[in-house]
């Protein structure tokens, strides 16, 4: 295997993505372990790291909008001296510029592009598993391990973002955004599971944390019109702070979307609800202590992919949103109530 002493680790995908991307970075770290390993995300994503540590040497923030922007990316990585530059979740834009980036820097490029079906030098290019495994395969097979036996899996190389000096405070966090509203459990759900939890166990704190965003905004005041309860906390807290603040919970419940992913990487307890997209890809942990809840055999999931694309449910209204209505709140208290009673057992000796 040839030596690299630095290397740029390209994930230039959304918030969840990067975090995922930690595995692939630790796998690497593993291979080279005096390198200097770049983590490079997108612009936006980057202050999620900088109060945590990972196993990169350090984060570039990348912004590839405009060719101002690109021709400062340039002058950065010359700066660097990067000798490999390698993009687990390949995209258009991406491979035109590093390839380039790389051919003027005389580095190597390489890049794993999942959607194509074959072709490559991929292990097992186009085969549907864990977002992580597909990363990890990406790393192996470019950086050329000699050593069939140690193919990485991926339940072996967690997303890690360390915290020092850790507190804990009985707090329980529902993640109640995402990407598309197919990914939504009902926002009334999350009303009557928080009513529950607060009858129950009323010294728990119960936060939902929420960007400035529009979007977010609206979500704040249709759950103010189903009544939330005045104690359940309305969080919007930056990027950087949003490791510490998981890593100090009790545990997420909520859909599938950024924060699972930073519960995760944290090592806070996470629930996670699935609805058109398989979890066999999005949720590539052990689910000891992150457990996931999905509906299997939905026809509607698989009518032009193997998952769900829509933004909107286009089925009546006998059975829209099946995939997630099937877990009702009454239901999800009962399997996160054991958590808040063994926070008890466990801090009140």
């Amino acid at each position: 295997m040839n030596y690299f002493s630095t290397i740029l680790i390209v994930k230039n995908r959304a918030l969840g993505d990067s975090v995922m991307g930690l595995a692939s970075v630790s796998y690497l770290r593993a291979l080279y372990p005096k390198a200097n390993i770049i983590y490079a995300v997108p612009q936006w994503v980057a202050p999620l790291y900088e109060n945590v540590k990972t196993d990169a040497n350090s984060i570039y923030p990348i912004n590839l909008k405009t060719a101002k922007d690109m021709l400062k990316t340039l002058k950065d990585l010359r700066k660097m001296k990067i000798d490999y530059i390698h993009e687990l979740h390949q995209t258009g834009r991406g491979n035109k510029f590093f390839s380039l980036t790389a051919f003027f820097m005389g580095a190597v490029y390489s890049g794993h592009n999942h959607h194509y079906k074959s072709g490559t030098k991929i292990l097992d290019q186009g085969v549907i598993k864990p977002l992580i495994q597909r990363d990890l395969d990406g790393v192996y097979s470019c950086f050329g391990d000699p050593d069939k036996k140690s193919i990485p899996k991926f339940l072996d190389f967690k997303p890690q973002m360390r915290l020092e000096k850790l507190k804990s405070f009985p707090r329980i966090i529902l993640g109640v955004v995402a990407t598309r509203k197919t990914k939504m459990w009902p926002l009334s759900n999350y009303v009557v599971l928080a009513n529950l939890i607060e009858k129950n166990f009323p010294e728990f704190e119960i936060v939902i944390p929420l960007s400035n965003s529009l979007e977010d905004k609206r979500i704040e005041e249709t759950l103010k019109t189903l009544n939330l309860s005045s104690k359940v906390k309305i969080e919007r807290l930056s990027l950087s702070e949003l490791p510490r603040f998981f890593a100090e919970s009790i545990f997420y419940f909520g859909n599938d979307t950024g924060l699972k992913h930073i519960a995760v990487a944290t090592n806070l307890k996470s629930y996670t609800l699935f609805g058109p997209e398989p979890a066999q890809e999005w949720h590539p942990y052990e689910t000891l202590n992150h457990q996931y809840f999905y509906e299997e055999n939905l026809d509607c999931r698989t009518r032009t992919h193997h998952y769900c694309g829509l933004s909107l449910c286009d089925l009546d209204e006998t059975k829209k949103m099946q995939c997630l209505k099937k877990m009702s709140p009454e239901r999800a208290f009962e399997i996160v109530k054991f958590t808040c009673t063994d926070f008890h057992l466990t801090h009140d000796q």
